[in-house]
């Protein structure tokens, strides 16, 4: 079994990436969920939006903020505060580059979850790094790949309203929420976005 050493936030690059990929493999996700001799990548990410500078107003940042309902899949995650979308990743389509590989299960994954209205669209899609917490059951069989996606504006809405419900929070507010947080939102609070 190998020991994941580092926990937390752990920052990478692409190239990380590409080795994750091209040396992983795929097996059915009921074999894994409580085998913590292997690590299920979870393409997740936050979900954030810079508001420009306007004449005497400074630059504001959002971050999407996620409560997850009893009707999500994940029983150990009910009624905790999410900033991430992100999940289980799809056999891989071998035309794909590693990486386009990893943004399109991203995407879809996002897309399941949120919609964009009015205008809204993905500006940018930036890796940020590794999330790895082997504190809790969950983390102990899970090894998240984190982004950032910024939008353009807010005009978002959920897509599964029966499994979570969302709202825009300012990044100095987020604190407030703190406590009812899941561990990697915890961990990408402390480490990235405080």
């Amino acid at each position: 079994m190998f020991t994941y050493k580092e926990q937390g936030l752990i920052y990478g690059k692409s190239d990380s990436l590409k080795i994750i990929v091209q040396n992983g493999l795929f097996r059915k996700r009921n074999e894994l969920e409580e085998d913590p001799s292997f690590k299920q990548i979870i393409p997740y990410a936050v979900i954030s939006n810079k508001e420009p500078e306007r004449s005497g107003v400074r630059q504001s940042q959002s971050f999407y903020l996620f409560r997850r309902r009893s009707g999500q899949r994940e029983k150990r995650l009910h009624n905790k505060f999410s900033l991430g979308v992100g999940g289980h990743m799809n056999p891989r389509n071998s035309k794909e580059s590693d990486e386009q590989y990893l943004i399109n299960e991203l995407k879809r994954e996002f897309f399941e979850e949120v919609i964009l209205l009015n205008g809204c669209f993905i500006e940018n899609i930036e890796f940020i790094g590794f999330i790895n917490d082997d504190t809790i059951p969950v983390g102990r069989v899970h090894i998240g790949l984190l982004y950032n996606i910024r939008v353009s504006n807010k005009n978002t809405v959920i897509n599964e309203t029966d499994r979570m419900t969302a709202d825009w929070i300012d990044k100095p507010d987020l604190g407030e929420f703190y406590e009812g947080m899941e561990t990697w939102t915890k961990i990408i609070y402390d480490y990235y976005i405080k």
